[in-house]
């Protein structure tokens, strides 16, 4: 089957001969070579919508006698404008996962529920909506998107897509400890799962982490600005911990109550 530019390549040699143009002298009037319209005219060569349009005015022909009729209008746009664009563009689009499965590729078009733009140097395959908090440690939270690649392995510190349960996906870090490798969460409520390689399947290894805008919580900026950031500054300039620092906050704060008492228990005393 002859392609569209095969086809457009035959109807620019048939008007050309109409004209008594030589390919050198069409390609003089275009500031081509005649290399250049041979190619064309063979189909072996992309011929733009933009350049078609000079073609079709130095030979006296409508540019409808070129696309043909057997070209409807969705075609003619993808394959004289879409795909060479595409090709061009610094981005591409990788799948987004409602689920990811075993094997090459990861998920079926039934998984697919849209599309992901990314860096089209970005080394990745698909992506997957972070579903918990489990990895809330490294900034990573429900909502975002792990841009992933797919890999059968990866190496120590490395965050992968791996199944924790029977139909449950996690993203996690992979651990070293004392030989034994297991999947890390970055949130202490979640427990280390013991990974080895020949019983459970690595899906992916995340290479990107897309957010989720946050959103704006009640009095948030307020927050920001109040006394408490300056708190909060002191106790991490001397290594307080949230937990030391209630402690220490509520046994002031008892302390506080206790001279209260007693002061109001000399007053009753004096009067």
């Amino acid at each position: 089957m002859k392609s569209y530019y095969e086809e457009i390549g035959k109807r620019i040699k048939m008007a050309r001969e109409e004209r008594g143009m030589t390919q050198e002298q069409l390609g003089e009037k275009l500031g081509f070579t005649k290399t250049a319209i041979n190619l064309y005219e063979k189909g072996k060569r992309r011929v733009s919508i933009d350049d078609l349009k000079r073609i079709s005015h130095i030979l006296g022909k409508p540019l409808s006698f070129f696309l043909g009729e057997t070209l409807s209008p969705m075609e003619t746009i993808s394959s004289l404008i879409q795909k060479p664009l595409v090709e061009f563009l610094p981005i591409k689009q990788v799948p987004l996962l409602s689920t990811i499965r075993a094997g090459t590729p990861p998920y079926t078009k039934a998984d697919i529920i849209g599309y992901i733009n990314i860096d089209r140097q970005l080394d990745a395959d698909f992506a997957f909506i972070v579903r918990d908090d489990s990895m809330s440690g490294a900034g990573i939270l429900p909502g975002d998107i792990a841009i992933c690649k797919k890999v059968d392995a990866v190496e120590p510190g490395c965050i992968a897509i791996a199944p924790i349960n029977e139909g449950e996906i996690a993203i996690r870090y992979i651990v070293s400890d004392d030989g034994l490798l297991k999947l890390r969460a970055a949130n202490p409520h979640y427990k280390d799962i013991p990974f080895s390689p020949g019983e459970k399947n690595i899906y992916g290894m995340v290479v990107l982490i897309q957010k989720k805008p946050p959103a704006l919580a009640d009095k948030a900026y307020a927050i920001q600005r109040d006394e408490w950031v300056e708190v909060r500054e002191v106790a991490a300039k001397y290594g307080i911990s949230p937990e030391k620092a209630k402690r220490l906050i509520e046994s002031f704060g008892r302390l506080m109550e206790s001279e209260q008492e007693t002061g109001s228990n000399n007053t009753d005393d004096r009067n």
